[in-house]
Parts: structure tokens; sequence; C-alpha cells
């Protein structure tokens, strides 16, 4: 996998860990609410949805599924939305993109709702995403071009530019927050604009129909996406090979898609159905019914993700695997887990704040020269350590949940897990992991 960029953020020696010394019913109980509320009026899993209009979209609660309409004196484009997504730097807002337009909506009560323009300066507005810049990356199917634009000051810069292959089909696309580059979807295909670039190149074609939504896997960063016509969620992976997430057909005219904040995905479409599916695939949920068509979905507190790199080494009962859940929300809490540890043994949790470098010395590390282990490496910064023990039974896992405080929002860190165990060198080395908060 390519090294994620390092990022520094701000007071990293500060996070809240959790060791065993702390009582954990007493700290969860704290925090865990935290999770649950973005602010007063818009909470974590919130769905907002666009649905071909000049004035209106809705919201369902994340919890209750109940549909609340919110109505604006008009959105002052030249035609009808296409697009809504979650505003991280306003969490009581949706920025909302048209033909013609880009606004911002806040939520201040129940059914009650202000609305403010952006810009003018888009063709047509069919899917917009965040940019770790702080800017959103925009699909313009108006100029057939990918463009930036800086919700501050409504200025937009074209980021593709001339012929491309997609021709007068650009359908949908999003920033991908690993590689920097921008997915996007067309008629039938999936190409990706490498960063830096201003030509895309082609992904995968042959999937039947006008790919109308683009989002990525918050655990494994692989492509997702919903193709219309064909009624489908795929997968695509990194070679390329596409897996539908949900039975085909199971989703009716698929037209709006996100990852929530824990990491299942939203879609919907048809006459407004709204749909969840578990990360691991399979039969979707239905949560509501939008009245109208929509076609744009986007989820509050979404955007965060814990992708595994690097490699793992042997742990007292097999290679260790380091994984987490979340949701990867600021004010929330985060748990890593690994396994195939030794039962009762000591454990560390190293957290980082790049995967490239430690000490002026480049990543990952390979340690069996200096400790005498077995294939283990050093994948992350040690910035911040905790200390822990695994559990009773082999083989054992070793857990660390921690929270994540507001001012992480934003910003990148990575965590790998060492275990004090019986294996070459009596250390085991997991693989790491790659966070965004979001």
């Amino acid at each position: 996998m390519t090294p994620f960029p390092p990022r520094t953020f701000r007071i990293m020696h500060r996070i809240s860990l959790l060791p065993a010394s702390l009582s954990a019913t007493v700290f969860l109980s704290a925090t865990l609410s935290l999770s649950a509320t973005l602010s007063a009026q818009v909470n974590a899993g919130d769905i907002a949805v666009s649905r071909f209009s000049t004035t209106s979209f809705a919201v369902i609660g994340g919890t209750t599924s109940s549909v609340t309409g919110y109505t604006t004196a008009g959105f002052q484009g030249t035609g009808l939305s296409q697009t809504i997504l979650w505003d991280r730097a306003n969490p009581n807002a949706f920025l909302i993109g048209g033909t013609g337009f880009v606004g911002r909506a806040t939520i201040t009560g129940p059914g009650a709702v202000s609305y403010a323009l952006i810009t003018n300066g888009v063709g047509t507005a069919v899917q917009m995403s965040w940019h770790d810049s702080g800017l959103v990356v925009v699909v313009d199917s108006g100029t057939n071009q990918v463009r930036l634009l800086d919700p501050l000051t409504g200025s937009v810069v074209d980021l593709s530019s001339g012929a491309q292959p997609w021709g007068s089909s650009l359908s949908s696309g999003a920033w991908d927050p690993i590689t920097g580059d921008v997915v996007l979807g067309g008629d039938g295909e999936i190409y990706r604009l490498a960063s830096g670039t201003t030509t895309a190149t082609l992904i995968v074609g042959g999937l039947g129909g006008f790919v109308s939504g683009i989002a990525f896997d918050a655990f494994t960063g692989e492509i997702v996406a919903t193709v219309l016509t064909q009624n489908r969620l795929i997968r695509v992976d990194g070679a390329g090979v596409v897996t539908n997430i949900a039975p085909p057909g199971s989703i009716p005219g698929p037209n709006g898609l996100d990852v929530d904040h824990v990491g299942d995905f939203i879609a919907g479409g048809g006459t407004g159905q709204v749909y969840r599916v578990p990360h691991a695939g399979g039969t979707p949920v239905f949560l509501a019914n939008n009245p109208g068509p929509l076609n744009g979905i986007a989820v509050a507190g979404a955007g965060g993700y814990a992708i595994p790199f690097g490699t793992s080494c042997s742990g007292g009962a097999g290679v260790l695997s380091l994984t987490a859940t979340g949701p990867f929300l600021a004010g929330s809490v985060v748990t890593t887990t690994s396994t195939n540890h030794a039962p009762n043994s000591i454990g560390l949790l190293v957290l980082g704040v790049s995967n490239t470098t430690h000490l002026g010395i480049p990543l990952p590390l390979l340690l069996d020269p200096v400790l005498g282990t077995a294939g283990c490496y050093l994948n992350v910064s040690v910035d911040v350590t905790a200390v822990d023990i695994t559990s009773a039974t082999s083989p054992a896992t070793l857990s660390f949940p921690f929270f994540l405080p507001p001012y992480f929002s934003g910003q990148r860190f990575y965590a790998q897990h060492v275990g004090l165990e019986p294996v070459p060198g009596g250390l085991s080395f997991s693989n790491g992991l790659a966070f965004r908060v979001q």
C-alpha cells in the first residue's frame, strides 16, 4: 500500500488514553455521550438528502428514521439541486449544490433553516466532497470538469482541464483522502484524476449504467459506487476487480451514496427510499422514504477512517491483526484491537504523527537486526504510548479505547500494537492503522 502522507496535529501528547489503571466504565460513560451529538440541531448519523428542488431538502434522523423537511427561500441558482454535503466546519449545516449554485443551509431548529449562497460559479454540481485543505471538490457535469471551491470566498478553480475520457457524461466523483486523487464516475466507467494532473485515466469500465455516486470504504480505502440503471452498490478493489456489496436490484434506482460515521453504506434513490447496507455487505435495511426522488445523500459525522497498512509479525497465537472501530469523529471514542496474542501478557498502544519517519529514521523499520524479532517492523513514529494486558484466553486480544478530542477534527494520526510475549525477541508488532478524524 502507498504510504499515507504524515500530517502533524495539535497537542498530540494531550490525547486522552485509557490505560489499564483507569476505569473504563467511568471514562466511556463520560465520553460516549459526546459521540452521539455533533451540535444542538444535527446529530452524528443524521442523513440529509437533496431531491431535485429549487428550495428544499430533508433530514432523516439517524436513530429514529424520522423525516424532517427544510424549505429555504430559494437556492439562488438557475436550476434544481443535485447534491448535498455535511459541512464539517459548521456541524449544523449542509452544503447544497445544483445547476448554477452551491450554498450553505444551516439548520436552526426543527424544520427551521437559514440559507446563504456561496457561489453561482458552477455549471451543475452533481457531487461534492471535502479536501483536507478545507476546500470542496466539486464534480461539475455542466462543464464536465473537476473543480475546487473555497467555501469561505466562493472562488472556483479547475482541477481538470481539456478533453476528458468521460466526454460529456461526468456524473459523480469524490476526493480520495488516502491517495489525494479524485475518483470519478461516468457512463458505465470509473476514472482517476491523479493528484497534480489535469487529465483522468480509466480504472474500470463495462458497468452498464451511469455511476451515480462515489465513496470510499472506511476500513479498506477501496472505491464504493452506485450504478444507477443497473441498481447496483459495488466495490472496486485496488486491482480494479468489481464485486457487489448488496444484491443487485435491492436498492432501486440508487442515486445517492455516502459512508456513515461507523463505516456502513447509506444509499438511496428510486422514489425517495433510503437504505443502510452493513459494512460487511448483504441485504439493505430500509430506513425511510423521503418524499420525492432523491439525488444526493450526506451523513453528518461521516468522512473518517481507520485503514490498515504495513506488515505484522507473529504473536503467541499467530500473525497479529490490528483493526479499529469508530466512529472516527472528533468527540468520540475509538477502539483499536489486535488479535493472536498470548493470554495475560503486557501490550502497548503506540500512537504517532507519522508513518514515514521516527526520529529521522525512515519507516517502516525492520526490527529483527536490533531486537532479534522475526519479521517485525516499526510502522509508526513513537509519540504516545499506553499499556494494558491481553485477554485471558488464547488466541488473546489486546484492546485500547481512547477519546478523540474536539480539536482532532480533520487530523490524521497512526497507531500500532506491540506485545511482550513468548516469540523471537520477546516482542510482537502489529500492522499499522492510518486514522483520519472527521
